[in-house]
């Protein structure tokens, strides 16, 4: 992946120090954990000679901040034997790789304020979930907490994973507590809908001794046991890593795991799986297993995966109890602001650095990168059947079946489309054209939040421009609770044909709009003000296959 270097397994490394030259750093393993060391899982796809690394890419591995990372050169790590030592397991209990005080759950609290955000699954939908890549980049983006699942295999290897089987999200098959922990040789995390070059450069299933050490201390780990068998185990190695006071159990609202992680003095992060289970009652019988100075009540944002939000009496009642709620998973800044203007406090993020605010907005694409960017969004980005496809020649492609198919261009941010001067171009193209000739390919803009758009939903105001197959070209504005757009203006162009471009630009004037095709030469304009907004582009049809490429905005 470009931009994303593979991140290495803790194990032993030479580490080279300006100061004394190299020295051998043995990453020690604490006891009665079982690893599983050899094979190809060696790494994070090194090669058994590639361990030698530079100071800085140690320290971003082990998760320390600059500052932090000088104090592990000058001796501070442990366990800094050469070869032998403990390969796999023999530190004493307690053993940490560096010894700095690691930031604790309850200095987050007090300092995060009354709107925040936590990273889901690292930042799944921009990244493999629950890999070591996409928790990197979570942290990269500034996460103070990140939300970790964790398995286990048949030989008591805990393993980062939030299904119990390998199916949906590697190459593997099968239940993860059936099969040893050899099996991660050869499996890898498998999503297509991020983009090839995710399948190209798969990572691999990290350890939750990886993500601990990687992690731990650097940020607050909210971590939870996929299956009962992996509880005590996963709660054995925080301990003996020294993470007791930087970690949150999270656990499902009826599971025993919750008296337990209270009954260890753990902050609960307790939570609702779906939405008709988060009923008032249930809700008040929740909260009341909760300390609200440390615990928190966590709901599903959505009735219908990405669709319809969560009743507002439900948030309100979770609100009324005093327990501090976060909702998950939200996709979108629009989301985020929905359920703060409610009273909720966390947001747990599929794109974290999109949601907080963390990217800067970009003013092309990157599609021949072929990997979603982060804030690119569709309708259901967890959805494997609305994802777009890339090309290394810079095209990105809509071809869901049975439904329109659009794609939020949130990475852009709020284009200045109220500014003279203000340019939008990008070319289309019909790689099979749709049945009916009047279906088009479709650039909304002028959006005021990054709310999904698609044609005649009826959901918000903005205006967006139809070049249909039959060549006619339109310019509309949309109402918010009007399923019918209002036309501007339109003119005839020559018909589309399977596999033409077209470049279409949308110039903002001191008069209003002028939208043109500049392959053939047609203009509309319209004499209406725009404000700034979010941008879309997709195809308005429920069949065909849409493409574009060279998206510009100056």
């Amino acid at each position: 992946m470009v931009g994303w270097p593979r991140p290495r397994r803790a194990e032993s490394a030479t580490l080279i120090d300006a100061a004394h030259g190299p020295r051998s750093v043995e990453f020690n393993c604490p006891p009665a954990v079982v690893t599983e060391r050899g094979g190809g899982h060696g790494g994070w796809g090194m090669s058994g000679d590639d361990r030698t690394v530079s100071r800085r890419t140690l320290l971003r591995t082990v998760g320390l901040t600059a500052a932090t990372g000088a104090l592990a050169v000058s001796g501070l790590l442990s366990g800094g034997a050469a070869s032998g030592g403990a390969a796999s397991g023999g530190a004493a209990s307690g053993d940490r790789p560096f010894t700095v005080r690691p930031v604790t759950a309850q200095e987050w609290a007090a300092g995060r304020g009354p709107r925040y955000h936590v990273a889901h699954r690292g930042s799944g939908d921009v990244l493999p979930e629950h890999s070591m890549p996409a928790y990197q980049a979570a942290v990269d983006w500034g996460a103070a907490c990140l939300e970790i699942s964790v398995g286990i295999t048949s030989n008591g290897v805990l393993i980062c994973m939030h299904d119990p089987t390998y199916d949906r999200t590697t190459t593997g098959t099968g239940t993860i507590i059936d099969q040893p922990s050899s099996v991660l040789d050869s499996i890898r995390i498998w999503q297509p809908r991020l983009g090839r070059a995710w399948t190209d450069n798969p990572p691999r299933v990290p350890l939750f001794e990886d993500a601990l050490r990687s992690f731990g201390g650097a940020v607050v780990l909210a971590v939870e046991a996929k299956v009962p068998q992996a509880y005590a185990p996963m709660m054995a190695m925080v301990e003996r890593m020294g993470l007791r006071e930087s970690v949150i159990v999270k656990t499902y609202y009826p599971s025993d795991d919750l008296a337990t992680a209270t009954a260890q003095g753990y902050p609960v992060f307790c939570y609702f799986g779906k939405a008709d289970a988060a009923t008032s009652d249930a809700i008040t019988k929740a909260a009341a297993r909760l300390n609200p100075h440390r615990d928190c009540l966590v709901l599903p944002a959505f009735t219908d995966g990405a669709g319809s939000f969560l009743p507002d009496a439900t948030v309100a009642a979770a609100v009324g109890t005093g327990i501090p709620v976060w909702v998950f998973p939200l996709h979108r800044r629009s989301d985020a602001e929905h359920f703060f203007e409610l009273g909720v406090q966390g947001a747990v993020c599929s794109s974290y650095g999109y949601i907080a605010g963390v990217v800067p907005p970009v003013t092309a694409d990157a599609w021949a990168g072929m990997a979603i960017a982060s804030g690119e969004m569709t309708r259901n980005p967890s959805w494997d059947g609305y994802a777009p496809a890339f090309t290394p020649a810079g095209e990105m492609v809509l071809a869901a079946k049975g439904s329109q198919h659009f794609l939020t261009m949130g990475q852009c941010g709020r284009v200045p489309t109220s500014t003279p001067g203000t340019v939008i171009e990008v070319d289309g193209c019909w790689q099979v054209l749709p049945k009916s000739a009047s279906d088009g390919l479709s650039i909304a803009f002028g959006r005021v939040d990054d709310s999904y758009y698609q044609h005649r939903l009826g959901a918000g105001d903005g205006c967006h421009v139809i070049l249909r197959a039959n060549g006619e070209l339109g310019l509309y504005r949309h109402h918010d609770g009007e399923p019918d757009g209002e036309l501007l203006s339109s003119a005839a162009s020559p018909p589309l044909t399977a596999g033409q471009w077209a470049r279409m630009r949308i110039t903002i004037t001191a008069h209003g709009i002028a939208v043109s095709r500049t392959d053939s030469g047609t203009t509309v304009t319209a004499s209406v003000p725009v404000r700034d907004g979010y941008l879309h582009l997709g195809r308005a049809s429920s069949d065909g296959e849409a493409a574009f490429r060279g998206l510009r905005i100056g």
